[in-house]
């Protein structure tokens, strides 16, 4: 089955020269040109890898890199002019020089896919599968909204730990305003029909009143 890569540049030159680099029987490619298009084609494509040329004008490179990893932990490769500038802010991401080969690209983007950790995340209950964004838990599974797979996601990342409203705003709708939280309210309602044997007694999603809430982990 080929992989799926997109590749983002504002430049349409660039996006064309990198993707002539990848064999057509092996990746299925993907283009943007634009913050906004990238968004559009990961959420609706689930990417296997991402490639970002972070020498684009216009692109805000490092909101851009936490939003697209926000998807189904795509592989994250950004080609930069200076590499340690880049690496502190890369969110996990390979950084290569801008002058890396197509065909170099090519390769280390499939290096990367073939060493890939399994697309599941767990915990002692859960189980979310990143690439089709269902959650399993004993004999019950259930497909996600993107909202839902990016909060739960991220709960389990960080499972046993209190996760706080304005985290919770800020890495999934991007905003630190709190003066209106209906959404997140609306959204934990939802995930907790998923996972909770009664929404409205949950005992694996918790609130923690006056900080936000904790994936239990046992």
């Amino acid at each position: 089955m080929s992989a799926t890569v997109l590749i983002v540049a504002n430049d349409k030159e660039v996006t064309a020269n990198l993707a002539t680099s990848f064999n057509k029987k092996e990746f299925s490619i993907l283009t943007a040109h634009s913050g906004r298009q990238a968004l559009a084609q990961a959420k609706a494509r689930l990417p296997d890898a991402i490639v970002l040329d972070t020498t684009s004008p216009r692109l805000s490179v490092k909101r851009l890199v936490r939003s697209l990893h926000r998807g189904a932990n795509p592989i994250m490769i950004l080609l930069a002019q200076n590499v340690n500038r880049v690496e502190g802010g890369s969110n996990g991401a390979l950084v290569l020089p801008k002058t890396t080969t197509p065909k170099k690209l090519s390769q280390r983007v499939r290096t990367a896919l073939d060493n890939r950790p399994p697309r599941e995340i767990k915990t002692s209950t859960l189980t979310l599968n990143m690439e089709r964004r269902r959650v399993t838990r004993g004999s019950r599974s259930h497909k996600l909204t993107p909202k839902e797979f990016e909060l739960l996601k991220l709960f389990i990342e960080h499972a046993g730990t209190i996760v706080t409203r304005k985290t919770l705003m800020q890495e999934i709708w991007d905003t630190d305003y709190l003066g209106d939280t209906r959404t997140l309210d609306v959204h934990m309602r939802w995930l907790r029909e998923k996972i909770e044997d009664d929404p409205n007694k949950p005992k694996l999603l918790v609130t923690v009143r006056g900080e936000g809430y904790r994936l239990e982990s046992k």
